[in-house]
This record gives structure tokens, sequence and C-alpha cells, in this order.
């Protein structure tokens, strides 16, 4: 770390000062130019401490953030409100030196699970309700500019000099991870068996492969009842459209690579978000094409994702698929649901919204969506504060149905599943209100270290996926949708 200058030291003494005569915890945040680019994540270098993983290629925007300084958690019908009053807190008392940082620049992380209330099931215990980090460190690259940033805590009666230590012992454990980063990936997933044979053993030292055990969490026969409930619902006129959600687990007899997971999957979605959050030995992470809502000062970005169709075979088949899907009077009223909701929130805190006329088509890996941007000049007290937005467009009718209230409990009563942060926000927060959250979609839970390595459950995941059920829908199509969204996300994690 470079050394401190003059004008450095003077906030930081002034920083002190506030901590002491305040008697709360203030920070200090160090700001230095560096050379950023998404391989240098240190997921797997990081190890059981906090850390996030943020990456928008199409932006050009990435940030993975390691360690925490501070924390909030809650749950309740006031999670998003006490996340801002941490957001709030935390920008009244950190203070910055060292190089400029714009703004808007990423600085909490975090997100929420799709209900309010805390998981039940044990898989999700380091994920509750809500949870946000400020970090001990963050590498960024946005604008065509890479930065670290080094926090450290200031307590009422810390020096000067402590705070100097502790963000010298932050630069420290930075480089430690960088450096240890490439070598620890070269090992991964190898026992020590392997490494210690020579080439070519003879055939019958070859080492067993990995053992992969995948189990769905119902049947199919069972998946399409409920969608044959659901459109008995819709009959009634009880819903219009609901979400139904299944779940793969993944047991493993290794430790299951999740920088390498992570890895594969920027590969087959370019032009989705990557993101990841973990804790101790427990990831969440999701190769998601869904923005929730992203601000920037008075701007706001988002986009209305909703009814999907195969790739085909061929460009020619491709080019059918995809002009069916337009066609599609019921993928057509499934996405008009989702555009409708997300309008009616936005209307009322923006001075003018930019929607297209028509969805265009959103195309992945083995399957495409409709999808139509929306964007709009923020307002009042909107200006200030993302989490309101998020707190009044979660969940959207892409991922529970409607009416809200009614989809929410039809599927709490009758999905079978804890969805967790399957399918809920999760992003990051500026400390001047604004901030950028996904739709955790294209994702799972991967939980290391739960047995002895060689066992039939050494590590898990679970894999989520779910398909909008509307009038028209077909059980045996619905469940198809799930399962390519699945195999999507199987084959390279398990990437035999």
């Amino acid at each position: 770390m470079s050394g401190t200058s003059s004008d450095d030291r003077e906030r930081l003494e002034a920083q002190v000062a506030r901590a002491r005569e305040s008697g709360q915890t203030h920070w200090i945040g160090r700001v230095e130019a560096c050379a950023v680019h998404p391989g240098m994540a240190p997921l797997r270098a990081a190890g059981s401490a906090d850390r996030f993983h943020f990456e928008d290629l199409d932006r050009d925007e990435f940030v993975f953030a390691f360690g925490s300084v501070d924390e909030c958690e809650s749950a309740g019908p006031r999670r998003f409100a006490d996340v801002a009053a941490f957001r709030d807190a935390a920008a009244s008392r950190i203070a910055w030196i060292g190089d400029p940082r714009p703004e808007d620049a990423p600085t909490l992380f975090g997100g929420f699970g799709f209900e309010e209330s805390p998981a039940a099931s044990s898989e999700w215990k380091s994920f509750p309700a809500a949870r946000f980090v400020l970090p001990a460190a963050i590498l960024e690259h946005r604008g065509g500019i890479g930065r670290r940033i080094l926090l450290a805590r200031v307590e009422p009666g810390t020096h000067v000099e402590a705070v100097e230590s502790e963000l010298a012992e932050r630069a420290a454990r930075l480089a430690v991870l960088m450096a240890t980063e490439e070598s620890g990936a070269e090992a991964i997933g190898q026992s020590p068996g392997e490494r210690s044979l020579g080439w070519p053993p003879a055939p019958s030292a070859w080492p067993a492969g990995p053992e992969y055990r995948v189990r769905s969490d119902r049947s199919h026969a069972v998946f399409e009842r409920q969608v044959d409930h659901a459109l008995a619902a819709f009959a009634t006129g009880e819903l219009e459209k609901v979400v139904l959600a299944r779940s793969l687990s993944v047991d493993h007899d290794g430790e299951l690579d999740v920088p390498g997971f992570l890895d594969r999957l920027r590969g087959l979605y370019p032009t989705c978000t990557v993101v990841a959050m973990g804790r101790g030995a427990d990831t969440f992470l999701a190769a998601t094409p869904e923005t929730l809502v992203r601000v920037r000062g008075d701007r706001v970005m988002t986009a209305a994702l909703a009814g999907s169709a195969p790739r085909g075979r061929d460009p020619e088949e491709d080019r059918r698929f995809g002009e069916a899907l337009r066609a599609d009077p019921k993928e057509r009223a499934e996405h008009a649901h989702v555009v409708d909701a997300i309008r009616d929130v936005l209307a009322s805190h923006c001075a003018s919204i930019d929607l297209p006329d028509a969805p265009a088509l959103r195309q992945l890996f083995g399957i495409q969506h409709l999808e139509t941007p929306i964007a709009g000049r923020l307002v009042g007290d909107a200006r200030t504060d993302v989490l309101g937005l998020v707190a009044e467009l979660h969940p959207t009718p892409a991922v529970c149905g409607v009416p809200r209230a009614a989809a929410g409990a039809w599927l709490r009563r009758f999905e079978g599943l804890d969805r967790g942060w399957y399918a809920a926000p999760i992003g990051w927060l500026d400390l001047e209100g604004g901030g950028d959250f996904r739709v955790a979609l294209r994702s799972g839970l991967v939980r290391n270290g739960l047995g002895a390595p060689g066992g039939s459950a050494a590590s898990q995941a679970l894999l989520f996926a779910g398909a909008g059920i509307v009038e028209g829908s077909l059980p045996a199509q619905e469940l198809v949708e799930t399962r390519i969204k699945l195999r999507a996300l199987l084959a390279p994690l398990t990437e035999i």
C-alpha cells in the first residue's frame, strides 16, 4: 500500500476524532488505482470469509468484495427499511482517502430472500431474509477504470496508527489472495493420490471418477398435477398467473468447484449477469438474464422478461421458434403481466417512462425469452432510494404471479419448495440511494464441507428453475421448460 499523504493523514485524524466524540463506530476507506479484470476474482482463495462477485460484461462492470467490517441482517416487513437504515448510517460515517471514487460506486453487497420470513430449511441458514455486508476490501472495474478499496473500522478509542496498520493488513491479505488464487485453482477437485500418479498410470491405478447423485424434489407427475391445479384456480378467477418452481439436489463426493462453475456459466451466458455471494462454506450464485431494478442518479432501468421457447437445432429452426414465441398469445399474455406490473410501479415515481411497443427476443443457451427493456426518469423520494423500488417490485409476476398476494399464498400452500434466495433480489448499493439488483434466476446454492471427502454427500448443490403458468398452459410443456433450465445449470456444475 502506498504511503499516507499529509491530506490523507488529516482525514484519518479527523475520522478518529469523530468516532471518539460520537461514541460510535466509523469507517475509513482507502481508494487506489489498480488493474482489475474478472479473472482476478479470488473466490477460491477467500476461503470462508464473506465474498461477493458481480459481473455484467455487457456494461463492462465487475466487482469482487471480501471480508466484513460491518453487516446488517433482518427479516419481516421492515427488512428493506432496516437495510436502508444500515446504508444511511454507513453513508454518514465513512470517510474516504486516496484516489477519488464515483459517488455511485458499489459499497454494500447482499440480497434478500424470496419471502420476508426466514427460510425454514437448514440449507439456507447462511442466507437470511435480508443480509448486506460492508466488506473489508473491494476490487472493481467500472467505466474502464480499475480500483481496489480497503476498508477499516474506526472505533471510539482507536488511534490513527492502528487504523493505518489495519489498512496495511487489508492490502497484504488481498495480495496473498491474488497470489494463491492461480495455484489453488490447479489442484481443486484432485485427491493427493491423483496428484502423485505418474503419467500414464497403469489402468489398474486409475482413480475412480467423481460421483454425483441427482434427485428431483418431486416427480414429474406431481409437477404436472400442480400445473393442473393452477389452471383450475384460473378458471375460478382466483389467479391469472403463477410461477411454479422446482429444484434438483446434487450430492457430490468431493468439493464442488464454485469458481469453475462460475467460469463455465460465464462462458455459456456471456450476456447474463454472473453473481455470487458466499458465507462460510456456502455459496449462492446465479447467471441471471433479469434485472429487477438499476438506479443511478435520477435514472431507473429495468426489464420485463417472461415467455419462453427452446432454441433451434439450426438457424432456420431457431428463427421459427423465435417467431412462434413472438406470436404465441399465451406467451405474450404472460409477458404482458410482467410489463404491466413494472409500469404500474414506476408510473408513480417517474416523470417519464420509455417503453417499446413490442418485446424483443432474448436468446440464451438452450432457451429464448421475450424481453421488454423499461427505463424512466425518477422524481421525488424514489430518486434517493433504490430499496424502495426493490420493495415495491419484488416479487414481479415473472417469478411469483398475478395477483401478487394470491399467487404468493398459492405458492406457499402448494409449491412445497423453500425458495430461500432463489428468484429474489441480489446486488449492491451505493451510498447515495442508488444500486443494482438482479433477480436470482438460473441460480443454485452450493454447500461444501458437509462431510468427509470421498463420502457420497461431502458437498451438495441445490439448483432451481421455474415456469410461468397462465391460462392455456400445457402441463407437459411447462415441465419441459423447467427441465431445459435445470439442465443448463446441471451440466456446468458437474462437468463430467
